[in-house]
């Protein structure tokens, strides 16, 4: 079957159906996220606002199994967790650039930024054909479509539910982060490496005097960040040979 042509909408199509198991997981990883929030006390608004305006699980997870940020620094708090758990995208979306044709513009390419996902952008460079504009808007259509329809389902839907059914939903969360870690560590022995070390250091730097222990949050930020530029200077990646 030859490539489709970028400039189709039979692209946006393909991007859609390609992307459905994408939709799938999401609409079970959203749905659980969001009754876990709704039952630690969030408004049932709060985790569908959030997932309308951003794609990220990771950081919308976080948010949610913490308490409602205060006026006392809580909101920067925040923002510095979303900010380290979403430093990934910025080397995702500079893979993605690569495949996208010259004519996107600068408002097309804010929209493909908008999807930028771990599993989105794993589909999109693992296609044999370019992947133009509208297959790329099929792709996040799909992935949109999954979350949002998740989150909105968990949030309005926890009150039918009884509290033995919603309390376990909290792990979500921290499935979703054993999901991804464990096999990466598994192929890896420098990324098992960074795994340990984050944690090793993440563990010592909260053992530290109350007067000296940094936030939380920075706290898994230095630990987090250190250990991944200690472990690419001792490992470095090889480029294949020509």
């Amino acid at each position: 079957m030859d490539a489709p042509d970028p400039a189709t909408p039979a692209t946006f199509r393909r991007g859609f159906l390609d992307a459905m198991p994408i939709c799938l997981g999401y609409f079970g990883v959203g749905f659980a996220i969001a009754a876990a929030s709704v039952a630690q006390g969030h408004p049932v608004w709060s985790p569908v606002v959030q997932s309308l305006t951003h794609l990220s699980g990771t950081s919308q997870g976080a948010i949610s199994h913490r308490a409602i940020p205060g006026p006392a620094g809580g909101a920067w708090e925040l923002a510095l967790l979303c900010l380290g758990l979403n430093l990934r995208y910025v080397l995702l979306g500079l893979a993605l650039a690569q495949r996208l044709p010259p004519g996107i513009g600068f408002g097309r390419r804010l929209l493909v930024a908008f999807g930028v996902t771990d599993e989105n952008v794993a589909l999109e460079i693992s296609r044999p054909f370019p992947t133009g504009f509208p297959y790329l808007m099929g792709v996040l259509a799909s992935s949109f479509l999954g979350w949002n329809a998740g989150n909105a389902l968990g949030a309005f839907g926890t009150s039918l539910l009884p509290p033995s059914a919603v309390a376990p939903l909290g792990i979500a969360l921290y499935a979703m982060f054993v999901a991804i870690v464990v096999p990466a560590a598994k192929a890896s022995r420098a990324t098992l490496l960074c795994v340990v070390l984050a944690a090793l250091a993440n563990a010592a730097l909260r053992a530290l005097p109350a007067a000296s222990r940094p936030a939380p949050v920075l706290s898994m930020l230095l630990a987090g960040v250190g250990a991944s530029a200690l472990c690419a200077w001792l490992s470095p990646r090889k480029e294949a040979a020509p």
